[in-house]
């Protein structure tokens, strides 16, 4: 009886420490769930007499959901991870569609301390976090350069006061290059002032350009903020195929094609000019910007936006840009240069 009581005792307690474990290590990791839903309507006008390139359509303008984790590991040293998943399964149309399959947007890890962060994995790049994030609700703006997120980045950030820098190697599809992409991005405040610069370089196949960039911030006062910004892309520089990723595209003959035509193989610079005024529970933005082609030609573009918030999480917008192409950079419709694009929408952030 002794003994039994004995070995009964034992497993009850490891029973009980087995149990417990768990419970203990949950309470060190935090979880943290996100999302934005981001949905509207927009409408193209091409000038198109027979109204075939025209009309409205439903928008997905890039919603998503996502988790976050850390940990302490230990000390101040966290360890940290991510996974985010878009909701729509095209990202050239921004189309939404019943039994669409989501879309892997992100998913890292990392190590997060004094040190900086760095992380590893399909995350936003370097370039988009300094010199390239949108300006507006749908979180998408025509004539910028690069790309908003991209595949086996090893990223490397380190914050200190009003200074912050950044730096990224890619290594991706086993294609001859084990480093395929670096990319710098440097920040400092000064009072309302805010100067970022950013640097790629493409070291993939043969040509092997770079790209940069540079964006300033003045917050004139409570209600106005100004920025500008330019970018700039070498003959050589071939990575990102010359892409603006706005939400323009236009129809013709049944097929969806970028409203803006871009140009890879050739100098091109972007530049932009923005404001944005708020009061209370109302926002205006409005961005006047020209994309150069050192032979196909420019495209400059004017757009503005008013914004409502309802509350500080959830907002609706109006906007309306207007494009101005030269021959060698038009949409491939039977009208040729120009069109407008109209959005209304919906963004709840949660």
């Amino acid at each position: 009886m002794p003994t039994n009581s004995t070995t009964w005792k034992k497993s009850a307690l490891f029973l009980a420490l087995l149990g417990a474990a768990p419970i203990s290590i949950a309470e060190d990791v935090n979880t943290k769930f996100y999302g934005s839903v981001r949905m509207g309507v927009a409408m193209v006008d091409t000038g198109s007499a027979t109204d075939v390139e025209d009309g409205a359509n439903g928008r997905d303008y890039l919603s998503r959901v996502g988790v976050k984790i850390d940990s302490v590991v230990k000390d101040d040293i966290k360890a940290i991870a991510g996974v985010e998943y878009g909701l729509r399964s095209d990202s050239k149309t921004n189309d939404y569609n019943q039994n669409g399959s989501v879309t892997l947007r992100q998913i890292w890890v990392g190590l997060k301390g004094d040190f900086g962060t760095i992380k590893f994995g399909s995350q936003t790049n370097i370039w988009h976090s300094f010199v390239r994030s949108a300006y507006f609700s749908s979180a998408g703006d025509s004539l910028r350069q690069g790309s908003i997120r991209d595949d086996d980045l090893l990223n490397y950030v380190y914050k200190s006061g009003d200074f912050k820098f950044g730096a990224s190697i890619q290594m991706e599809n086993q294609d001859g290059d084990s480093i395929d992409q670096y990319q710098v991005g440097g920040q400092y405040k000064a009072g309302p002032l805010t100067m970022q610069l950013a640097y790629a370089q493409d070291n993939r196949g043969d040509s092997k350009g770079s790209l940069t960039g540079a964006r300033v911030w003045l917050k004139a006062s409570d209600a106005v903020t100004l920025s500008a910004y330019r970018h700039q892309a070498d003959e050589d520089y071939d990575f990102y195929t010359g892409g603006s990723t706005g939400n323009n595209y236009v129809v013709n003959d049944g097929v969806k094609t970028s409203g803006l035509q871009t140009c890879k193989t050739e100098e091109r610079s972007s530049t932009g000019l923005y404001a944005r005024y708020r009061s209370g529970a109302n926002q205006f933005h409005t961005r006047y910007a020209v994309d150069s082609c050192d032979v196909k030609g420019d495209v400059s573009s004017i757009k503005v936006e008013y914004v409502h918030y309802l509350t500080k999480k959830y907002r609706m917008w109006a906007s309306y840009e207007a494009f101005d192409n030269d021959e060698g950079r038009a949409p491939k419709t039977d009208t040729g240069d120009n069109f407008t694009e109209y959005q209304v929408g919906v963004r709840y952030d949660f």
